[in-house]
């Protein structure tokens, strides 16, 4: 074994133990763009497994069909990497594995959506996306990330955003409709700044759930339509649900029938709602959310008018 061949697996070994990058007990892969400065040097540093399974790959899809299922392999995306998302581009379809972006602000992985059907399909379970940039730049970009068949997704500290008022995301996350297929479904400190007048929700259920935890994430949007901007359930029932921590800031109708932060017809889902902020521009109905979902709610606030402090909502043992 080459010294070079030796360094490159005592640093894959630093990257499993390191406690500043998720942990694995699989194998370390690399996305790396093949014509980056440094991309000779950095493939003869990582080379092939003793399989000769590569260890550097040039798109984050190719990196997952290299994983085995359920071992926990990591994908760790270079900085300063950039894609293209079609709707096939990007199949998140081997369980158990994490793609984490490395680097910090927009030197983080860039992923830009440039057609309406565009998104990442995630079909299998137990898997984590982590620390990377989204752009929305094609009309009414459906979701960034479709969820399938596919429990215990977990979405943590990335970031999304329009390109114009014109070409964005109408959501971030979409589940399937095939009920329980989401269960475990994690959206934690996420942020989507959003430029369409009328965007659907940043999280949208679309079957029956449990243990869906939506938590610490900030949304900011332009939209004056009268939706649920946050979560929207439709009639699902959701389950032993968290949604702790989350600001909402909205342009807003002015005279909003549904709920502003969360919609859903049904009324037996259980779990919490607290230590949320909603703002938007109604200052009549202040509807934060649908009456009678069966949530259980804990010192959630409204603001709807500027400048002003934002009250309790609902009022106490309402």
């Amino acid at each position: 074994m080459s010294f070079t061949e030796q360094l490159g697996r005592e640093v894959r070994s630093q990257l499993l133990s390191s406690e500043l990058l998720a942990r694995s007990s699989g194998r370390v892969f690399f996305v790396k763009p093949a014509d980056a400065a440094d991309s000779a040097r950095f493939n003869r540093e990582h080379p092939a497994y003793e399989d000769n399974v590569a260890a550097v790959y040039t798109t984050v899809d190719a990196a997952i069909s290299a994983c085995t299922a359920a071992v926990g392999d990591t994908v760790y995306v270079c900085a300063g990497h950039t894609e293209t998302v079609t709707a096939t581009s990007v199949a998140f379809d081997v369980s158990g594995v994490s793609v984490i972006g490395l680097g910090n602000g927009l030197n983080r992985p860039t992923f830009t959506f440039g057609a309406a059907a565009a998104t990442i399909t995630v079909s299998a379970a137990n898997c984590t996306w982590k620390n990377c940039h989204f752009i929305g730049n094609f009309l009414d970009v459906a979701a960034a990330f479709t969820i399938g068949a596919a429990k215990d997704f977990r979405l943590e500290n990335n970031t999304f955003v329009d390109n114009t008022a014109s070409l964005g995301f109408l959501s971030v996350v979409v589940t399937g409709a095939t009920d329980n297929g989401a269960d475990g479904l994690t959206v934690v400190g996420n942020y989507w700044r959003s430029l369409d007048v009328s965007p659907n929700a940043f999280v949208s259920i679309l079957a029956a759930e449990v243990r869906l935890v939506i938590n610490d994430n900030s949304v900011h949007m332009d939209a004056t339509n009268d939706v649920g901007h946050f979560i929207t359930l439709a009639a699902k029932i959701v389950s032993g649900v968290q949604i702790l921590r989350n600001h909402l800031i909205v342009v807003g109708s002015t005279g909003a029938a549904v709920g502003i932060f969360l919609t859903g017809s049904g009324t037996t889902s259980t779990g919490v709602l607290a230590y949320n902020f909603a703002a938007s521009l109604d200052a009549t109905a202040e509807l934060i959310m649908t009456a009678s979902t069966g949530l259980r709610t804990l010192e959630n606030y409204y603001q709807g008018v500027a400048d002003k402090n934002a009250k309790l909502w609902p009022v106490v043992n309402a």
